[in-house]
């Protein structure tokens, strides 16, 4: 079995989910600590060809709690905001009703605690892209005492039973593969080509906005063929 784990990031960019394509089951790291001015609760969008944030507002949001233990800040008129800048910036596009639909019903859903809306939203996203990947919260099944790093990475595995650990590209100084060895977990990492999707700000690159700006502006078909071409290596 084949893992990887990732904190919760909201409709992150096309290669986070071409990691969780690659694997059987996907643990949402949660009980991590909140990062501010991260991308767990936002991401960007193309406003007028640019690069914009769409921002989830928190309560009380800080660095010294972890992201589970954060709430979304009630509505006020902050989703329909929301929803205006989105459909502003992206109306006509290629497939812009399915991808408004979607999106507002995700928006219907933000409210209560940040990391299960999150990780609904990965999990709702999943079912447009034709994923079935298993995906699991760490703050629910996987107490993490005084483990860090690596080591917090190997119990995961360990509890899941998996023989496999799947990191995104560029984390190799992250890890000591003898010591996942040690413990019978084969180290893995992805490596995927630069996937030609068009982004509405005219960029060719996948990494620099949301995957919410990759559904409106190619066929769905296309996204399943990128999420698909990757390697793993040692």
């Amino acid at each position: 079995m084949r893992i990887a784990v990732m904190q919760p990031y909201f409709l992150p960019y096309i290669g986070y989910w071409q990691l969780l394509r690659a694997v059987d089951t996907f643990v949402v790291l949660d009980d991590v600590n909140y990062i501010n001015r991260g991308w767990i609760n936002r991401n960007r969008i193309a406003v007028s060809g640019e690069p914009c944030w769409m921002t989830l507002p928190l309560v009380k949001a800080s660095q010294n709690k972890l992201i589970s233990e954060i709430d979304l800040l009630p509505d006020d008129g902050w989703k329909s905001r929301l929803m205006k800048k989105v459909e502003a910036s992206y109306q006509g596009e290629l497939s812009f009703l399915p991808t408004m639909r979607l999106f507002q019903e995700l928006m219907e859903c933000a409210q209560g605690n940040l990391s299960a809306f999150v990780a609904g939203s990965i999990q709702r996203m999943c079912g447009r892209l034709g994923l079935a990947t298993e995906i699991i919260p760490t703050s629910h099944i996987f107490p993490k005492g005084d483990l860090k790093g690596q080591h917090r990475i190997l119990d995961i595995c360990t509890t899941l039973g998996a023989d496999e650990y799947l990191n995104p590209p560029g984390g190799r100084d992250l890890y000591d593969s003898v010591l996942f060895a040690d413990s019978g977990i084969e180290l893995l990492f992805l490596d995927a080509p630069k996937m030609e999707l068009g982004l509405k700000s005219g960029s060719r690159s996948g990494e620099t906005l949301s995957l919410l700006d990759t559904l409106m502006m190619n066929p769905l078909g296309d996204i399943q063929t990128a999420l698909s071409q990757f390697h793993i290596r040692t």
